[in-house]
C-alpha cells in the first residue's frame, strides 16, 4: 500500500511538473522571421521557438520580409507566453506564442502572413482565419497562387511564376517562327523569280531553234502535228503533199486556217 501511495504521488508531482514546464512567461527578445522567435524566460533561459500550427513565407520568399515584420510589430521586445508542446528535430521549441496575450500564431493568419502548416496542424479552427485572410485577400493572398513555403523550400516555382515562363518562352518562339516565316517567304519570292527566269529563258532558247532543229520529217498527219509551221514545214522540206489535198499551198487546213 505505501509503495502504491508513492506511486500517485509521484505520477502527480510529475503531471504538475509538466504542466508547469508546458507554460512559460518571459520577453521575445528577438524575431527570426514569421513563424520563429527568441525568447527568455523568467529564469533567464533563453529558447528558440517555433509558432505550431503554422507556416510563414521564407525570408527569401516573396511575402517572407512583410511576415516577419508581422511578427516584429507585435512580439519584439513585448512581454510573451509560451504554450509549449514540444521539441522539432532542430531542438527549437514548440509552442503557441502569446505576445501581450494575443496569441501570435493566429495573428499570423489573420493578416494573410502565414499558411496553416498542412502536414503538421492539430487546431483545425486555425483553417478558419486562413480562410477569411483569403477572402479577404490579405498578405500573399493578393495573388492567385501564392507559394507556399513547403514548397518553397523544395525549389518549386510558384503558378504564377509558371504562367510568365510560359508565356515568355511562348513569346519567343512567335517571334522566332514570325522571323522563319519572313525568311522562307524571300526564299520562295526568290526561287519562284529564278523559276520565271528559267522558264523565260527556255521559251526563248526554243523560239531561237532553226527549223531543222525544231521539226522532223516522220510525222505524216495532220492531227499528228503540233502547229501550223510544223505543217508548213513538213509539206516544204519532206515533201508530204499529203497535206493539202486541195493543192492550194496550205497544208493541214484545219489547224492553218
Amino acid at each position: 500500500m505505501f509503495f502504491l501511495n508513492l506511486f500517485k504521488y509521484l505520477f502527480i508531482i510529475n503531471l504538475i511538473s509538466l504542466s508547469l514546464a508546458s507554460a512559460q512567461n518571459g520577453e521575445i527578445i528577438k524575431v527570426t522571421d514569421g513563424d520563429t522567435i527568441v525568447f527568455k524566460d523568467t529564469n533567464n533561459e533563453v529558447l528558440k521557438v517555433r509558432l505550431t500550427q503554422i507556416d510563414a513565407p521564407e525570408s527569401k520568399q516573396k511575402f517572407g520580409l512583410e511576415s516577419t515584420k508581422s511578427l516584429k510589430d507585435l512580439c519584439l521586445n513585448q512581454n510573451g507566453r509560451l504554450e509549449i508542446s514540444g521539441i522539432d528535430k532542430y531542438e527549437r521549441t514548440l509552442a503557441i506564442v502569446y505576445c501581450n496575450d494575443i496569441n501570435a500564431n493566429i495573428h499570423q493568419l489573420k493578416n494573410g502572413l502565414a499558411w496553416v502548416y498542412d502536414d503538421y496542424v492539430t487546431e483545425y479552427t486555425y483553417y478558419k482565419y486562413q480562410n477569411e485572410a483569403k477572402k479577404n485577400k490579405l498578405g500573399l493572398w493578393i495573388d492567385e497562387y501564392p507559394l507556399a513555403p513547403w514548397d518553397f523550400r523544395k525549389n518549386k516555382k510558384s503558378y504564377d511564376y509558371r504562367i510568365k515562363e510560359l508565356e515568355t518562352k511562348y513569346s519567343k518562339l512567335k517571334q522566332s517562327t514570325a522571323k522563319q516565316i519572313e525568311i522562307y517567304k524571300k526564299e520562295i519570292k526568290i526561287l519562284s523569280k529564278k523559276t520565271v527566269e528559267f522558264l523565260n529563258s527556255v521559251v526563248t532558247e526554243k523560239s531561237n531553234l532553226n527549223d531543222d532543229n525544231r521539226f522532223d520529217c516522220l510525222k505524216k498527219t495532220c492531227t499528228q502535228m503540233l502547229s501550223c509551221d510544223e505543217a508548213y514545214y513538213k509539206l516544204e522540206q519532206c515533201d508530204m503533199k499529203a497535206l493539202d489535198r486541195d493543192k492550194d499551198g496550205i497544208p493541214c487546213e484545219s489547224i492553218c486556217k
